[in-house]
């Protein structure tokens, strides 16, 4: 009788032979056929077996793969036995019963410390691309989990004395993590054990619950653009702009003819959520859009092998954005509102409309392309300078040396959206910005690439039109609501924005009541903008289902990320969803925010620490936390959705901890 020795090879037949022929840690492995078997006795079988190589000094044990465990499962079923004469034994039983197999492989294993399953994927969450690794030590029967994000930080462990991390080594896991993502496309579960010097893999295969989806939304698409609750009047008007002028331009010239008809865009909990399906054409151009599609819909490296990546816009593309915003912001600059006219009031909004579309085509590509591509491997945030337009660093700069005067006269606004007032309207906001006192190095951080240096500045320049364009507006519909409500149309001015754009022309145009724009309506519309404000929204719609769910009340276990500020701060938890949580900030908050508009950063200055969901270099956040050296932790990625306000926490920016107290 012979047993035959599985050798690595590619094309071999057995799973064990191409996995080793990759590189993966395959233990040594025979296959035994029920011929060999059923040949010999107990005795003979026992000393064929003893008579194999004497490996890992005679304490090793057996695994016997029994084949499928359910029929049309690729998950074999594996029985440990720890003797020579325990697995001739189950070779014998298993080739004498009804039906047996033809042949089965074994593998030889030393004396194990710790054993588990690896996901190289989260088995739950469709939104996270984490790894999760479950498993026991030797002599401790209960389950560990170790949670690494996809930059290989430990984002979470189970408390036990023998720590899991402690005991394999995070290197050792997170390599192998690599060499399966590496060796197959779909997200892997595989089953290792660790003898105390080598991480060595049993089986490995698909993981069965995570399906692709076929429909993804997401509200992480653009920061700049809509970070925050919006109203209904603003997500019509800024929602068709970038459709009609970036969208169906761009999926004309890519050739998307099924996409023609599709909408970009929706509005849901007062947030607008982008369609991924335009972000999945764009991965193989594009590598700034990788983080807008999610994880099942990402490829195993950055760029496809398909296209090349689309190179920077070059100068005379530089220029003609250049002259198209200084157009745009010489119109914005010399309009002002028209008289007391019915049809004059109603060509005026028109014009500020025709201008949102025309600096749409600028912003969609600066925001959604040509930024992002040229900070696809930035490691740290931008530095503040590149990130404030003149408005914000002054304000910033009033804050922290205390000076009211500035503050009081600023037409700051923290939005876009024509609802938010200026401070020097005197709005909810003004009463919490309050001096903060501390010094400011606008230059701290991460310079960016030299050929993104003139993209940033035409991006903070769109975004300077765009809050332009949003108080020229408030101004405008302000004019028109004081006339709707003296008619009886409208019960106050602010609903004005709670109006979607054909109701709004209903009203102003016909003068008369639309049945969808009653005062109920509009009343419920406004409650529902700010309970949804304040709790946020799921980042993520894939298939109907919402992942990443907004508005805290139930523990998460990840609250680790990566230290961006040196320093420990103890205090109350703020979460931060939207501008209209600013008045609610306190001196020494520990502030969690996740999507930042660079407005709130006067605000932001008076935290104790900050907690950031993400990594985005354009993180008005971190980019504050490197200038004025706040304490501060980022990629912490469920934060957002883990923290209940007003609990007491410590952050460890040396660390990049966030220890929550169990009461509020």
């Amino acid at each position: 009788m012979s047993i035959e020795v599985l050798a690595a090879d590619e094309r071999g037949s057995e799973n064990v032979q191409r996995w080793a022929a990759s590189g993966l840690p395959v233990p040594p492995s025979w296959r035994i056929s029920r011929e060999a078997v059923l040949a010999l006795d107990t005795a003979a079988l026992v000393r064929e077996l003893r008579g194999l190589p004497r490996m890992f000094n005679g304490q090793r044990y057996w695994v016997l793969h029994q084949g499928a465990m359910n029929e049309g499962s690729q998950r074999e079923s594996l029985v440990n036995l720890d003797s020579d004469e325990a697995l001739a034994a189950a070779l014998s039983s298993l080739f004498r019963r009804a039906d047996p197999p033809r042949q089965v492989v074994v593998q030889a294993l030393p004396r194990q410390c710790a054993a588990g399953v690896l996901f190289t994927r989260h088995p739950l969450r469709q939104d996270l691309s984490h790894m999760v690794v479950e498993g026991v030590t030797d002599g401790d029967d209960r389950r560990q989990r170790l949670i690494f994000d996809d930059h290989g930080h430990l984002v979470y462990r189970s408390d036990s004395d023998a720590a899991l991390d402690d005991l394999v080594g995070a290197p050792r896991l997170l390599a192998l993590a690599e060499q399966l993502r590496r060796r197959f496309e779909r997200p892997q579960a595989g089953e290792w054990i660790f003898d105390g010097d080598t991480l060595w893999l049993l089986q490995t295969l698909p993981v069965g619950s995570l399906p692709v989806p076929k429909e993804v939304w997401t509200r992480r698409a653009a920061p700049a653009l809509f970070n925050q609750a919006l109203t209904p009047l603003w997500y019509t008007l800024a929602g068709r702009w970038l459709k009609t002028e970036f969208w169906a331009p761009l999926a004309a010239r890519r050739g998307w003819a099924d996409l023609a008809r599709v909408e970009p865009y929706r509005r849901q909990q007062s947030h607008l959520y982008t369609n991924s399906e335009f972000f999945r054409r764009l991965q193989d151009r594009h590598p700034g859009v990788a983080d807008k599609v999610p994880p099942a819909w990402q490829p195993l490296e950055t760029v496809g092998e398909g296209e090349a990546p689309a190179p920077p816009p070059g100068a005379l593309s530089r220029a003609r954005t250049g002259w198209e915003l200084a157009r745009i912001e010489r119109r914005l600059r010399r309009w002002r509102p028209p008289a007391l006219d019915r049809e004059r009031a109603w060509r005026a909004l028109m014009g500020l409309d025709r201008l949102g579309e025309r600096l749409a085509r600028q912003d969609g590509a600066l925001s959604y392309l040509t930024v992002p591509d040229g900070l696809a491997r930035q490691g740290g945030p931008v530095p503040l300078a590149w990130l404030l337009g003149d408005r914000e660093k002054a304000v910033l700069e009033a804050v922290l040396a205390g000076d009211e005067t500035i503050i009081d006269a600023s037409d700051l606004r923290p939005g876009a959206d024509p609802v938010h007032a200026p401070l020097c309207e005197k709005p909810a906001q003004r009463s919490s910005l309050r001096a903060a006192r501390r010094s400011l190095d606008a230059a701290a951080g991460e310079a960016p690439p030299e050929a993104v240096a003139p993209l940033l500045a035409q991006w903070r320049h769109a975004r300077d039109l765009r809050f332009l364009l949003g108080a020229r507006l408030r101004a405008l519909l302000l004019q028109l609501a004081a006339v709707l409500v003296q008619e009886k149309l409208l019960a106050h001015r602010d609903d004005v924005f709670f109006l979607y754009f054909d109701e709004l022309w209903e009203l102003w145009v016909e003068r008369r009541i639309p049945g969808s724009a009653a005062g109920e309506v509009l009343g419920q519309r406004k409650v529902r903008y700010l309970e949804d404000a304040h709790a946020g929204a799921p980042d993520w719609k894939m298939d109907r289902i919402g992942f990443g769910f907004g508005g805290g009340g139930r523990p998460s276990p990840v609250l680790r990320g990566t230290g961006l500020v040196p320093g420990r701060v103890t205090g109350p938890l703020r979460r931060l969803c939207s501008a209209w949580a600013l008045n609610r900030l306190q001196p020494g908050d520990i502030v969690v925010v996740d999507q930042v508009d660079p407005s709130w950063v006067p605000w932001l200055a008076q935290a104790g620490a900050l907690v950031i969901a993400g990594r985005d270099p354009l993180n008005a956040a971190a980019g504050l936390a490197r200038a004025c050296a706040i304490p501060a932790v980022w990629g912490v990625s469920d934060i957002m959705h883990s923290v209940v306000d007003g609990q007491g926490a410590q952050v460890d920016g040396d660390l990049g901890e966030l220890t929550v107290n169990s009461e509020q």
